[in-house]
């Protein structure tokens, strides 16, 4: 079943044109892997355009270089990538532009949303409903929420009241 939701994403993906964007930020991210030794300090991933990846020199040297070397770095690249995605390089001096194997990813912090406030009387039921319903249970399990993050506070209470021991 996962194996079937996940085919069917990707084949989405695939349609919308967005598989190929976490293919190239794959590439990026593993780019010094996939060029080797030799050429991972001279071929640096600037971007692409259409079918033609744009790579990075240091200086005129190294641009020179890696002109010979653009049937390989095609090669190694489209290898990585498991089909013909490039079919030229363009060899450009770096002059400031930021490598794409440099740039971090943001990280993305888990949207948690606030509880509304505790109701008064909230656990008064426990005990009193029939234990086979699914309204019990909801119940219940509605109460352990509200106990699992008044625990939490009291954790973060303690915390703050032993780093400030005079608030």
């Amino acid at each position: 079943m996962e194996k079937q939701i996940g085919d069917m994403l990707d084949r989405m993906l695939q349609r919308k044109g967005a598989g190929t964007g976490f293919r190239l930020a794959q590439l990026w991210r593993n780019w010094d892997m996939v060029m080797g030794d030799e050429l991972r300090h001279l071929a640096i991933p600037i971007g692409h355009r259409k079918s033609t990846l744009i790579i990075g020199a240091e200086d005129n040297m190294a641009q020179q270089e890696l002109t010979y070397f653009t049937y390989e770095i095609i090669e190694r690249v489209n290898a990585f990538l498991d089909e013909p995605f490039f079919d030229k390089v363009q060899v450009d001096l770096l002059l400031g532009k930021p490598a794409l194997d440099e740039i971090e990813m943001p990280a993305i912090e888990p949207y948690v949303p606030a509880l509304p406030p505790r109701p008064e009387r909230l656990g008064a039921l426990l005990g009193k409903l029939d234990p086979a319903s699914p309204v019990t249970r909801c119940y219940e399990k509605y109460v352990r929420m509200y106990e699992k993050t008044d625990g939490q506070r009291t954790d973060m209470k303690e915390i703050t009241d032993e780093r400030h021991p005079d608030r």
